[in-house]
């Protein structure tokens, strides 16, 4: 109970510091690293996220040595998923046309729409490495608290859900998800099967944006570690 107490409170604190994202671009980001040998990264936040949420892992990946790291933004409770795909894509091609490829770290809805775009609309092209952070890939108990548009994504017998299961994935994929997560629910939705992945067991679904261990399991995702 106490370690469910201590769990509960991190992730109000996460959620906090979420809905605050404005008080992120307080606490200014280092110099870029020198990005040697080290491709660029896409970041694609999730629901009611917004891309300054990723800050502190732009943080991290500019300390760590990244110097190209871009961040999509999208209003998720309008779009549905092609345009968000859309959105993904815009970026992420012309970043990779001009270093070979890249990397995607996607967080929730972001992460399932990363998913989508590398399966069913050619980002695998580009992409050498997925990174995702508690993507409903298997879809949410929770999926009727969104706007009907996003059934089809969130529904665990949604279309999409249904469209993405089964397979092999097209690139190499590590999932990072939090043991109790509230928002996937149950949790283990946020697996895939056959994929690497990193459980992270004093977190939910927010935590997974601005936890320390969070930004090292997808650092050492990245690196192949």
């Amino acid at each position: 109970m106490i370690h469910l107490s201590k769990v509960v409170v991190r992730e109000a604190v996460a959620t906090v510091r979420s809905a605050a994202w404005p008080l992120a671009r307080l606490h200014r980001l280092p110099a870029p690293g020198t990005g040697e040998g080290r491709l660029p990264v896409v970041l694609v936040h999730g629901y009611l996220g917004h891309p300054d949420m990723f800050r502190p892992l732009v943080r991290r990946l500019y300390e760590a040595g990244w110097r190209d790291v871009v961040r999509v933004g999208y209003p998720s409770t309008r779009l549905r998923l092609p345009q968000i795909v859309q959105r993904i894509d815009a970026i992420a091609r012309p970043l990779a046309a001009e270093h070979g490829a890249v990397d995607v770290v996607a967080h929730s809805l972001g992460a399932f729409s990363t998913r989508a775009w590398l399966r069913e609309f050619g980002g695998a092209e580009v992409v050498r490495r997925f990174v995702s952070l508690g993507g409903p890939h298997a879809g949410t108990t929770f999926f009727r608290l969104t706007p009907p548009a996003l059934w089809p994504v969130l529904d665990p017998h949604g279309y999409w859900v249904n469209r993405l299961s089964g397979g092999p994935e097209p690139v190499d994929t590590v999932v990072v998800r939090a043991r109790y997560d509230q928002q996937v629910f149950p949790p283990e939705r946020a697996s895939l099967p056959g994929v690497r992945e990193v459980v992270l067991q004093g977190h939910g679904h927010n935590s997974l944006l601005w936890s320390r261990s969070a930004h090292q399991a997808v650092l050492d995702a990245l690196e192949g570690s």
